[in-house]
Parts: C-alpha cells; sequence; structure tokens
C-alpha cells in the first residue's frame, strides 16, 4: 500500500505553530507514522487511530494531545491537533 498523502488546514497549522517545540516535533515524527501506517493495522496500533464519524479519524500524539483529520481517497488532511475537549467541540461543530 503505498504511503498516506498528509495535507494541512490553516486552522492545523496555527494550531500546531503554538505548541512547543517538543511536542512539535513529537507531531511530526506521528504524521510521518501515520503516512505509513494508515490503513495497516499491525503498523499504527501505537498510534490509536480511531474513526470519530464518517470520513473524520483521530490519532493520538502523547497522552494529552490529539489530531484530527479527514481520509479522502490516498489523502489524509489534518484539520485540529488539540486536547481530548477540543477534538468534542470540533465534532460538535461538524
Amino acid at each position: 500500500m503505498p504511503p498516506l498523502g498528509i495535507e494541512f488546514s490553516g486552522r492545523f497549522k496555527r494550531q500546531a505553530r503554538t505548541l512547543p517545540t517538543g511536542r512539535r516535533a513529537v507531531v511530526a515524527d506521528a504524521l510521518g507514522a501515520l503516512s505509513i501506517a494508515f490503513g495497516q493495522p499491525h503498523l499504527h496500533s501505537g498510534l490509536g487511530i480511531r474513526r470519530l464519524k464518517g470520513a473524520y479519524f483521530e490519532f493520538r500524539v502523547d497522552r494529552d494531545t490529539r489530531v484530527v483529520f479527514k481520509v479522502e481517497g490516498s489523502v489524509a488532511s489534518m484539520l485540529l491537533v488539540g486536547c481530548h475537549g477540543d477534538v468534542r467541540r470540533y465534532l460538535k461543530n461538524l
């Protein structure tokens, strides 16, 4: 399976810029792992990927940080990086 393409929404970019440098690096590493492992359950088990609603998914970066993304074809659009509450609010507004 070819790697999943990754795109970033403006909101995701703004939120990522506010993260501390160390956490930003962890997010970048997790995005690389997502690109390679999405759709291969044994590879992505450490990311804790789960379907939220339709084509919307989330994965965990660390204990407190989640990334929401939408998959369309072979491209994943990163939509939000935040905590559990941010994800909940985002889903409520879909």
